[in-house]
């Protein structure tokens, strides 16, 4: 088996922890290639490096944000047979590696990894990330995990600053990060620049787009986040599971126990502020940008985006340590 490794030094579990990688040792029946991409924007020629050594299965080591990068490199570079992806946790939040089943980070994650893979171990995880296409041509489509808009993008830029910068990093920042929206949401009462929400159209499944001021819109297609968390239901098999929730957000502090664990009460679902379901597509309307895996996107000149499921993708989880 070919084995190519894709790492971001710059990813914050990876800075910290420098390059170790020389301390695996590759195991028989494996031949280990790598080119490290020098920016992010080389990640697409590195994926393509590696489509002409006919790689097997291609290591990402980074955030969540590297896998993004990566994904979405991947159907041009691979036209016919994508490879095997394999995780490691070298990012700040990587709620993908934790429903997906990653090795962990460091040289000793790699090493489970690989003598897992080559002893014929560990498991087979597939999911389709979300294909985000802009109709208007501004940009190139982007696979990524889990969208997010309107207060999702205010919480994004609260912890691109002062959580970041007080050290926070993974579970921890993502809890401080949410805690502070939180509180920035209740503080002011309906009428705050939080509870307001923003200007957002979306249409599910081919449904006209519906502009409305939401508070709040996420969707993934992953299968599970982290401690519990899960604002989705009634979404079934669907690839897309999405929650919709309007601004400003009705009898809200008695709506969060429900809507974080995607356990809605009775008013909640009688209510019509509060909507969540699974999709094919969603098209979506914007004024302010959507959030992808941890970067903004700007909606382009006309404000519309759309979501649909992408390529079914293979992921090698080594098991538990």
């Amino acid at each position: 088996m070919r084995v190519g490794i894709i790492r971001n030094p710059n990813s914050q579990r990876n800075r910290r922890l420098g390059d170790r990688l020389s301390e695996v040792a590759v195991p028989n029946g494996i031949e280990l290639v790598r080119f490290d991409p020098r920016t992010v924007d080389d990640v697409p020629s590195v994926v393509a490096e590696y489509a002409g050594r006919r790689l097997s299965h291609l290591i990402v080591d980074g955030g969540d944000g590297t896998l993004r990068d990566v994904m979405t490199a991947l159907p041009a570079a691979f036209p016919e047979r994508l490879p095997t992806l394999m995780l490691m946790a070298g990012g700040n939040a990587n709620l993908a590696t934790n429903d997906l089943g990653g090795a962990g980070h460091g040289p000793e994650a790699m090493q489970r990894l690989l003598d897992t893979l080559a002893r014929g171990g560990g498991e087979i995880r597939q999911r389709q990330p979300i294909e985000t296409r802009w109709p208007d041509g501004s940009k190139p489509p982007v696979l990524g995990f889990f969208i997010g808009a309107a207060a999702f993008y205010k919480g994004w830029r609260l912890a691109l600053g002062s959580v970041h910068d007080k050290g926070l990093l993974h579970g921890p920042a993502l809890v401080v990060t949410m805690a502070s929206a939180l509180w920035q949401t209740l503080a002011g009462g309906a009428s705050n620049d939080w509870q307001s929400g923003a200007t957002l159209g979306i249409g599910v499944d081919g449904a006209m787009i519906e502009d409305r001021q939401r508070f709040l819109f996420l969707t993934t297609s992953l299968h599970c986040l982290f401690g519990g968390l899960w604002p989705f239901y009634d979404h079934g098999d669907a690839p897309l599971r999405w929650l919709d929730v309007d601004a400003p957000p009705p009898r809200f502090t008695r709506s969060l126990p429900g809507l974080l664990r995607g356990k809605p009460s009775r008013w909640m679902r009688e209510s019509s502020a509060y909507r969540s379901g699974g999709a094919q597509q969603i098209a979506l309307r914007l004024e302010a940008p959507l959030v992808i895996d941890g970067e903004a996107y700007t909606p382009g000149p006309y404000g519309e985006v759309e979501l649909r499921a992408g390529p079914m993708l293979d992921f090698f989880s080594p098991g538990p340590a």
